[in-house]
């Protein structure tokens, strides 16, 4: 395989008599130079309308047949992301980030053929001024065009992210330090600037408050509010973020003396799940844990309007919508009187089918059904671990990648205590369709 040189900025040192420029000014003029290079300081003062570069995405998560999957799997073009990483220090938990995000088709299609510079927001106050967007753009070109500097004695090449973690430092001032961080943590935060930098609300409004309302039973009324409620969050951000990984919860409290209810609907954009602490846990039982009514007493009683004080009560989600692309994080780790300490409890999960119908209501456009795309594992200890992914790559192959490591598995093989996120793919819905206000035919709602 011949190597390709990737691009790299330069940022010319001072002159010895000068005084020496500390780290975060080299970083400020590597990060202005990459504004150059990409044209991004273009962009600003261009009061025009971000005019979105697909009307919907393509998604591979329909059931194949076997002989079409084999036909896949023998296609070396679809090969080409098998691609490692350089860990730059502690950087596992990035890699195994952007691996997991390198093998979710429908995004990365998105960053390699669809997504033009225009698309950017550079008005969002929230937003890196398209930075993190374009850097992860970069970085996935280079994976799935085999954009490599070096190679493994396996024969396997790898790619070195540096330009991607010198901005993901600049933006978030965290994240890239070389210190230990969470996988999902950083997963929520690049997921959130992406959302942000492509924000098609070019001026967003400061939060919108989420509207409650009473005592509503009606299943159709409360499709008819969930959809309004819907409206209302996209006057604030619309992305391709929102198309692909945003649902719908219902939150309620209900008060145990007079039984009055309260409730609003708010987006999800990934299921945070408790793992029961018991013998042969599956991924639906921590699902369905998460969904019990919480009680609410003592020291956190709430006040019911209709009592006039406050009152035991109860708390309730519902998940009302599930996207396309659903996120699952497990809580390993936990806050004790020691500190927090991490769970091995293993968390058995489906790879073919995870059907989550009985868990929504029936108004439903597509059945809720789902096929793994991809798990990230953490190894070790709370102070002391690893990150790294298993892939399911678009020759239906799965894959570990972990660091500059990467090798063919069988997925059945995979460790259940080690499970920390899950990536599932709805393989009801063959076409992702825009979330827009001008077309709420488009949004997953039975009635608007």
């Amino acid at each position: 395989m011949k190597l390709k040189k990737q691009k790299s900025i330069v940022v010319k040192t001072k002159s010895k008599t000068n005084q020496k420029e500390t780290a975060a000014q080299k970083l400020d003029k590597y990060v202005s130079e990459f504004d150059q290079i990409y044209k991004l300081i273009d962009l600003d003062g261009k009061d025009v309308a971000i005019i979105p570069s697909y009307q919907g995405l393509k998604t591979s998560y329909q059931k194949k047949s076997v002989k079409l999957k084999k036909k896949m799997q023998n296609d070396t073009k679809l090969q080409n992301g098998i691609v490692g990483l350089k860990n730059m220090g502690n950087t596992c938990y990035i890699n195994s980030t952007i691996q997991l995000l390198s093998n979710l088709q429908p995004l990365c299609d998105y960053f390699q053929d669809t997504f033009q510079l225009k698309e950017i927001n550079r008005q969002n106050p929230l937003s890196t001024k398209g930075r993190c967007v374009v850097a992860l753009a970069n970085l996935l070109k280079s994976i799935w065009q085999l954009d490599a500097q070096k190679l493994t004695p396996a024969g396997i090449p790898v790619i070195i992210p540096e330009e991607f973690l010198k901005i993901v430092q600049h933006c978030s001032g965290i994240f890239g330090q070389k210190n230990q961080e969470d996988a999902q943590e950083f997963l929520m935060y690049l997921l959130d600037k992406i959302h942000e930098d492509l924000n098609r609300v070019k001026y967003p409004p400061p939060e919108i408050d989420i509207k409650e309302y009473e005592c509503v039973q009606d299943v159709v009324e409360l499709e008819k509010i969930a959809a309004q409620s819907w409206g209302e969050y996209l006057m604030r951000g619309k992305s391709v973020i929102i198309d692909l990984m945003q649902g719908q919860i219902k939150n309620s409290l209900y008060c145990n003396e007079c039984k009055f209810e309260q409730f609003r609907f708010e987006p999800l954009m990934y299921l945070s799940l408790p793992i029961p602490d018991r013998q042969n846990v599956k991924l639906i039982d921590c699902i369905r844990e998460y969904l019990k009514d919480e009680e609410l007493s003592q020291d956190n009683q709430w006040f019911c309007e209709k009592c006039d004080k406050k009152v035991d009560s109860k708390k309730k989600i519902d998940l009302w919508k599930l996207p396309t692309i659903l996120l699952i994080h497990l809580k390993r780790f936990k806050y004790t009187d020691k500190g927090y300490v991490k769970s091995d409890q293993p968390v058995q999960f489906p790879i073919d089918t995870l059907n989550l119908s009985n868990e929504l209501p029936k108004l439903q456009k597509e059945k809720p059904l789902y096929e793994l795309l991809g798990v990230v594992q953490h190894s070790g200890t709370i102070n002391k671990g690893h990150y790294y992914t298993f892939s399911r790559s678009r020759d239906f192959k799965w894959y570990l990648f972990n660091d500059k490591q990467v090798k063919e598995v069988n997925v059945k093989d995979i460790n259940s205590e080690n499970t920390y996120l899950l990536m599932y793919g709805k393989s009801t819905i063959p076409l992702v369709k825009r979330q827009t206000l001008s077309y709420p035919d488009n949004w997953p709602h039975v009635y608007q």
